[in-house]
């Protein structure tokens, strides 16, 4: 009894080790959450002004604070995809899903979003385009994700069909949490236009940057509530 007793504890044994290696495989495949960041390309954005939204991304995702969030989380990574938008057929996908999980693949990314060619030059302010699309993003979506979230960034309301809020509801109902990074420096009321129209979802918030020499804070601050999945991140972010 006492061999068999050993040969089961050692056969247990044995499955337990063999399942490890699949287990660590699995979590390194999933993200805590994955994040469409949807920029404007659209006319009202001068060739500076997309550069320092790129550039904002890029330096948030280096950020030592994004650093130690991503790598808190339950999993310890997210994944990330660039999307470009203007009018409703001028969206394109410029970095495909990427994953995060330490420094170095922070840094890699980084540096891909801030060598990004700018495809469209003119163009509409289709956000209701840019929504659906970025929410087909999901369905190629390599990793499983505890969250799903779009980051709409621009500085003008939607002046095309789809309709903006029939594509937020449509994304809503699919289960993603769109989140909105409105500039000021166009429209006064842009903010109130994003929180009414434009944001939806499990915790849908809008982070404001008053110009585009502010984006890059802003997007910190963004970049890091919704990595974390919670308000508790300060208004001022220090270096």
């Amino acid at each position: 009894m006492k061999t068999l007793h050993h040969c089961v504890m050692g056969l247990a044994m044995t499955l337990v080790l063999l399942a490890l290696p699949e287990d660590r495989a699995r979590a390194q495949a999933s993200v805590d959450v994955a994040i469409v960041l949807a920029v404007d390309a659209s006319t009202s954005v001068s060739r500076e002004e997309f550069g320092l939204q790129l550039d904002g991304i890029a330096a948030s995702l280096r950020h030592p604070r994004v650093i130690r969030a991503i790598r808190a989380g339950a999993v310890g990574a997210v994944a990330i995809a660039l999307v470009e938008w203007s009018s409703p057929h001028q969206t394109w996908l410029a970095i495909p899903w990427t994953r995060v999980s330490d420094a170095a693949s922070a840094d890699r990314l980084a540096e891909m979003i801030s060598q990004t060619p700018r495809l469209f030059a003119d163009g509409g302010t289709a956000i209701g385009a840019a929504i659906r699309f970025s929410a087909r993003q999901f369905r190629h979506l390599p990793f499983p994700a505890g969250r799903r979230v779009i980051d709409i960034s621009g500085d003008g309301s939607n002046t095309h069909l789809p309709d903006v809020t029939v594509e937020r509801d449509a994304a809503v109902a699919a289960g993603i949490t769109i989140n909105g990074l409105p500039i000021l420096s166009r429209e006064d009321d842009i903010e109130t236009y994003f929180q009414n129209r434009v944001i939806g979802g499990s915790d849908a918030f809008t982070e404001i940057a008053v110009d585009y020499e502010s984006f890059p804070q802003a997007m910190l601050r963004k970049l890091l509530r919704e990595i974390r999945s919670d308000s508790l991140v300060s208004v001022l972010v220090p270096d």
